[in-house]
């Protein structure tokens, strides 16, 4: 079901276009041969959010949604449990042109045979070497960072703390010239230097701490926080041959809430960095996504101009195979896109207002594409496509046209440009009703990319895109009553947002009590904690360097008896975590 292109590059780039299925993602073995660049190799860290009603698994390298090391099943999971799959696959992509009119492209699909854009870690910039990031920085940085804002505002009231926020990388490595300031913590002495010992801390809106709007915070009940690059090696999925410079800094978040949509919704934050010599001329951030709403096979894609959304839905009422009948929608938002250009002319936010202070780009463009190979329509091959893709633009370099498939035929179809496919009648340009369905288009496994454009990414620049992924599922109705509700959730989240999520973060549950007797502990210690439901429980216990040295699992009782003839003598920080979230964290003394 999945095919794209794998551009492989041999001594010179030269560029040989392979197309694999989904199967052959799954079983074959070869691999590109790479010309040296910084000899970084890609990323293989996998993490899943899961503190509400979604499980989404996410990838240090410009890719979300799916098992990479498994090549096969996509998990953003909904219901959290159901084993229920609303998309196969995402990623980000990003392309512009340099001073020279070369074109600078990063992305990320499917890394058939090693194909891949992105790599861990941070960049440095020493003075002799403008962009450089090292085999050893990208290994150290192939991980993540997650915790729930629970654990943080317990260790800031002075109680336990966590491997992840005692090993937070508050600060970058000045000496090999990487910015000083990496993941955002609170300074609470104000001398630059992350010292968790000394009261820092990865830095939430914490009820009593000052702040000056949303940006450089930590967000969600729980967040997940990463650092990746577009310089490690070469460029084998767009084949671009000109890295752009991007350091981009990602926390994925969720919140815990009786808010049924936001209980629904994973959010995306993405803090992007020009770390090049060189200014990214006709920019544009975007956002691929290979929905697959339960069965892949019936799916229909479509956007809404004003919310800024692009969305997939089930083609008939009845989703075989999937989510069976009253299926579930699923879109894609820009809540904060890139800063517009000065005096730009634009109205890009279209809140009726042109070049206002501030002003952001929101969804300017929405594309589709067919899952097929050689066609104009089709699987983008070269450079050239990924960023034609960005701009409404099919891979011949002809403009997407109202109406029909986009590309001239089928019924409805125009010769009226236009930036926005299947928009029903939300394009203020185009107010004809438009959607896969009245264009003479079968469901079918459906891709899109939503993308914000055109802006300068200056060298030194830096930018928050904030995207979100909201689900909403109607009883009754068919397919486009889920869409209508999905229409409806998506502005209350954006509200939210607009509002740095205060009404969600105000509903946040605190973790659960616990008592823990005798500590210090001499022989053993039973750890008593609130699990009426029984729920299945591990008990993690980490040394004071965060290094993970016991693990009790299947805990299904409301406590536990921790003998320490496996521990030293020393203080050690224990967690009780369920599948979903940490139940109770705190320290354990040993003597």
């Amino acid at each position: 079901m999945r095919k794209t292109n794998t551009l492989i590059l041999l001594i010179i780039f030269i560029v040989v276009n392979q197309a694999f299925s989904r199967e052959d993602i799954a079983t074959s073995n070869r691999k590109p041969l790479l010309s040296n660049v910084s000899g970084c190799i890609a990323t293989t860290a996998q993490v899943d959010l899961n503190i509400n009603n979604v499980r989404a698994r996410i990838l240090n390298g410009g890719d979300l949604w799916w098992d990479y090391n498994n090549n096969a099943a996509g998990i953003y999971e909904i219901p959290n449990g159901s084993g229920k799959i609303s998309i196969y696959a995402g990623a980000i992509w990003v392309g512009g042109f340099d001073v020279a009119n070369n074109l600078k492209m990063a992305a990320q699909t499917y890394r058939q045979t090693g194909s891949n854009d992105f790599w861990s870690g941070p960049i440095s910039n020493d003075g002799i070497n403008p962009m450089d990031v090292t085999p050893s920085t990208c290994n150290a940085y192939n991980r993540f960072w997650k915790f729930d804002r629970a654990q943080v505002t317990t260790f800031a009231g002075g109680g336990a703390s966590t491997p992840d926020i005692l090993s937070w990388p508050g600060n970058g490595n000045v000496a090999i010239g990487e910015l000083p300031y990496l993941a955002p913590f609170y300074d609470l002495n104000n001398n630059g230097i992350y010292e968790p010992l000394s009261g820092d801390y990865p830095n939430y809106l914490l009820p009593g701490v000052s702040q000056t709007g949303c940006n450089g915070y930590l967000q969600g009940d729980q967040t997940i926080w990463w650092v990746f690059n577009d310089i490690g090696n070469v460029h084998t999925e767009t084949g671009s041959l000109f890295p752009i410079g991007l350091e981009i800094r990602a926390q994925a978040f969720a919140f815990q809430s009786a808010n049924t949509a936001i209980n629904n919704s994973t959010f995306y934050n993405y803090e992007i960095i020009n770390r090049s010599p060189d200014a990214l001329l006709n920019t544009y951030f975007g956002v691929w996504c290979d929905a697959d709403l339960g069965d892949a096979s019936d799916d229909y894609v479509g956007c809404d101009v004003n919310l800024g959304l692009g969305y997939c839905y089930n083609g008939d009422a009845n989703d075989v195979g999937g989510y069976g009948l009253n299926p579930p929608a699923i879109g894609i938002d820009f809540f904060q896109g890139p800063l517009a250009d000065p005096n730009d002319g634009i109205d890009n936010d279209r809140d009726g207002s042109t070049d206002e202070p501030g002003e952001e780009i929101i969804m300017s463009n929405f594309h589709y594409y067919a899952n097929v190979n050689g066609s104009v329509t089709g699987n983008p091959a070269a450079t050239d496509d990924y960023y034609q893709y960005l701009s409404s633009v099919w891979t011949n370099g002809s403009h997407v046209t109202y109406g029909g498939n986009g590309a001239g035929t089928g019924p409805g179809s125009t010769t009226t440009p236009c930036n926005f496919m299947f928009p029903s009648t939300t394009d203020p340009a185009n107010p004809t009703n438009w959607t896969m369905s009245n264009g003479g288009i079968l469901p079918d496994d459906m891709r899109f990319i939503e993308s914000a454009g055109k802006f300068t990414l200056q060298p030194g620049a830096v930018n928050y895109v904030t995207t979100g992924v909201v689900w909403a599922q109607s009883i009754g109705g068919g397919p486009t009553a889920s869409v209508a509700l999905l229409l409806n959730a998506d502005t209350t989240i954006q509200q939210l947002f607009d509002n740095c999520f205060v009404t969600a973060i105000n509903e946040q549950k605190e973790s659960s009590s616990f008592s823990l007797y005798p500590n210090p502990c001499f022989s053993t210690s039973l750890l008593k904690f609130n699990n009426a439901e029984g729920e299945n429980v591990t008990l993690k216990i980490f040394n004071s360097e965060g290094r993970l040295v016991q693990t009790i699992k299947n805990i299904v009782s409301s406590e536990v008896l921790i003998d320490r003839k496996q521990l030293k003598q020393g203080l050690y920080i224990f967690q009780l975590e369920d599948n979903k979230t940490v139940k109770a964290s705190g320290k354990l003394t040993v003597l």
